[in-house]
């Protein structure tokens, strides 16, 4: 269970199949094992779970069903006496079109809806249903305004409930952090105060935060993102840093020239200073058949520093184009390469984060950032992945399968801890070039796209060299989720080939990498949970 743990402990989904994976451990231990402990642990799992959308009213039962047997340590009477009323009032059916509209990508009809059928009866499914689909939105104005006009006359304790996490997603901390306090101390601290944590450090009481974690940790130690965020807090990554030997910032493109244009906007604006080392940007325009090149070409009349543009007659993949840009950085003498799509926004100091990495994260191979998402500001495309065991692949019905618990979350703040993980997202990564070209770069088997980086992240785990997550350089892919996208039939089914390709491929040697993997997570919590205990900050 521990290993489980230290991949994460937020996502409504990941704690799910964290308290079933411990009650699943309970019924197997027989009559003379710690079945105790495991069925506590699977019930605080499951409150949690509750806690990050509490209008999951089979959840609720259980919660309600659970506390009867043994107590439910992350809750208080209150907790357990909301779980059960929303277990009894908010099982009612749902309606077809919102799920219609959202699929659609009707999300102006959508909110038509919520806002038509407000008044209906039952008032939990419909309330559920808006919370799902606007959040996912980042539409927390509206439904702070559906909160109180709607829900609150009807369901005061649901308004203020939701009223508070709402308030959380869309940075308004310090009314946040007032109602927060309220659910944490009526329903459960256990359960509430991770995120009362987070609106306190951003309404600027970071020793009120710090107070609060420690506290969390005191009463649960595997609480592994509270321990994350608490060692983020008290000691902050100091950015900069130089990439010695040289950077090829490298940018492969093919037919998006507009999002080219924004991409090298943001990058050329963003800081490439003498203080990094040598930094060059190269552009490969890939068969495009659009005007990328021109596009490219203006910005490169726009830049002041070293910009190469190569242009080849067709579209050769990513991969290729990965490999071709790696061996122009190998010819040119570079030390560092740093990949980034032709569709992301990078902040002003994204180089000097990655640099940083380097220095805090020496032993890994790769390391990438927080990608954001352009519709949605609260929501992670993607961020520390982690392989899971065999058994947790064939519940899928694969032979391998990660988890990213941050892409559950709505409170970015959260997600800026740096740690080592099993897979970070293509958009934006660094490698070293030498060592990048000895594990012989990108696999041509997965053109024209999809799943070549993370087969070279597993790649690399298994030779020892995991990826490095740095959840405070964040970028912003042009390109939206897949909650709002809907792949080709032809995507898919390359998508659904390569993935079947990358199971085949490292299926055999997951325990291997599994157990790599868990090394080096386990060795950096324990680091931080040290370096906490030595400033006093933890028990």
């Amino acid at each position: 269970m521990r290993e489980y743990l230290s991949l994460g402990t937020i996502g409504h989904n990941h704690l799910l199949a964290a308290g079933q994976r411990a009650f699943g451990l309970a019924n197997g231990s027989g009559s003379s094992g710690p079945s105790g402990p495991l069925l506590t642990l699977g019930a605080r799992l499951f409150a949690m779970a509750w806690a990050e959308f509490p209008l999951n009213a089979p959840l609720a039962a259980e919660i309600a069903r659970l506390s009867k047997l043994f107590p439910a340590s992350a809750l208080t009477h209150q907790g357990v006496a909301l779980a059960r009323r929303l277990a009894a009032e908010g099982g009612g059916p749902e309606s077809e079109e919102p799920n219609l509209l959202f699929e659609q990508g009707d999300f102006e009809g959508l909110t038509r809806f919520f806002e038509r059928n407000a008044g209906r009866k039952p008032l939990l499914p419909l309330v559920r249903q808006a919370w799902q689909y606007q959040g996912l939105l980042s539409r927390w104005e509206w439904l702070e305004e559906f909160l109180r006009r709607s829900v609150a006359p009807r369901d005061p304790e649901v308004a203020n409930l939701l009223l508070a996490e709402a308030q959380l997603a869309a940075g308004r901390y310090d009314r946040a952090a007032t109602g927060l306090e309220k659910m944490a101390r009526r329903y459960g601290p256990g359960a509430w105060g991770l995120r009362l944590a987070v609106a306190r450090a951003e309404a600027g009481d970071a020793d009120g935060a710090m107070g609060l974690l420690g506290e969390l940790l005191a009463d649960f130690p595997e609480h592994s993102t509270a321990l994350l965020y608490l060692d983020s807090l008290a000691f902050p990554s100091a950015l900069g840093g130089r990439l010695e030997g040289g950077c090829a910032v490298s940018i492969y493109s093919y037919d998006k020239a507009r999002e080219l244009e924004r991409t090298l906007e943001s990058v050329l604006d963003s800081d490439l200073g003498p203080e990094l080392g040598e930094v060059t940007v190269r552009v490969l325009v890939n068969g495009s058949r659009d005007d990328s090149l021109a596009v490219a070409e203006e910005a490169r009349e726009r830049f002041g520093g070293t910009m190469d543009i190569v242009a080849l007659p067709v579209n050769v993949g990513a991969p290729a184009a990965r490999n071709w840009l790696l061996d122009a950085a190998l010819r040119d003498g570079a030390r560092w390469i740093a990949y980034l799509d032709d569709d992301v926004l990078v902040p002003r100091d994204w180089l000097s984060g990655l640099a940083a990495g380097v220095r805090d994260f020496p032993e890994a191979g790769v390391w990438g950032c927080r990608v954001a998402d352009v519709r949605s500001p609260s929501l992670t495309q993607h961020g520390d992945g982690f392989l899971l065991w065999p058994e947790d692949a064939a519940r899928a019905g694969r032979r391998l399968t990660l988890q990213e618990p941050c892409a559950e979350c709505l409170v970015p703040p959260l997600l800026g801890y740096r740690r080592y993980a099993g897979s970070v997202t293509g958009c934006c990564h660094l490698f070293e070039a030498e060592s990048l070209a000895a594990s012989n770069g990108f696999d041509l088997a997965y053109s024209p796209s999809q799943f070549d980086d993370l087969d070279l992240d597993l790649r690399r785990l298994a030779q020892g060299k995991p990826v490095a997550y740095l959840g405070d350089v964040v970028i912003t892919h042009l390109r939206e989720s897949t909650h709002f996208l809907e792949l080709s039939p032809s995507a898919a089914a390359q998508s659904r080939a390569h993935q079947s390709f990358l199971e085949e491929r490292h299926a055999p040697q997951l325990e291997h990498m599994l157990r790599i993997q868990s090394g080096f997570v386990k060795a950096d919590l324990e680091a931080r949970r040290a370096r906490l205990r030595a400033a006093g900050l933890l028990a």
